[in-house]
């Protein structure tokens, strides 16, 4: 199993549009193919609390994704949204990649991560990017390995909560909206988050010291 992450260069207008205008956060959770076309699930976060605004923008650039827009609160919004016009979406569903994170930066650029069986499945979606004339730069191939430091629970939980900005300053949701977004106790995730912590902060000083 190989680890592979690329960055691609502004891949669709609308999601460039709703970064520049609105300096939003887009994730791709899930890409399909379906009768009607190719669909992204995307999450869309608005770190200024304005996300009915910016909903309403992808709505004039994408009417369809209207009936399937819900926002989730002033921060974040849940759309499914026609894919079609982008070729790396419609490129990605053909191929035996596994989605395990895609999201945007501050210049619309999406970055995206999947697990791959093979190497000979990843070089020839590589070679069939380059063959559509898609932009792309490859910032990690690698095989998975063992990740000892954190059990896959906190790993989950602590992944969970960096997405959605409990690290942050201010923070973006704090531990008892956590709590309800991950159906876990106010308590039990306290301590999952400590347990979590330490191990990390540990595994980090034992490396610095060999």
């Amino acid at each position: 199993m190989i680890e592979l992450e690329l960055r691609f260069k502004t891949p669709v207008e609308w999601i460039r549009n709703l970064v520049q205008t609105h300096s939003a956060e887009i994730r791709i959770r899930d890409i399909r193919a379906s009768s009607e076309g190719v669909k992204d699930l995307v999450e869309i976060f608005s770190p200024e609390g304005q996300v009915e605004g910016l909903s309403n923008d992808l709505n004039m650039s994408k009417p369809s994704s209207e009936e399937h827009l819900k926002i989730m609160d002033d921060y974040h919004a849940t759309a499914i949204v026609n894919a079609d016009e982008c070729a790396i979406c419609r490129e990605i569903h053909k191929w035996d990649l596994f989605l395990t994170q895609a999201r945007s930066d501050e210049a619309g650029n999406m970055t995206m991560q999947w697990l791959v069986p093979d190497e000979k499945t990843v070089s020839s979606f590589l070679h069939r990017l380059e063959e559509d004339g898609v932009k792309f730069e490859l910032l990690k191939k690698s095989r998975l390995s063992k990740k000892g430091d954190i059990t896959a629970r906190q790993e989950f939980v602590v992944k969970t909560a960096l997405e959605l900005g409990f690290f942050e300053y201010p923070k973006k949701i704090n531990l008892e909206g956590l709590s309800k977004r991950l159906n876990v106790s106010y308590v039990t995730l306290a301590e999952i988050l400590r347990r979590a912590e330490k191990n990390i902060i540990s595994s980090y000083f034992k490396k610095k010291e060999s």
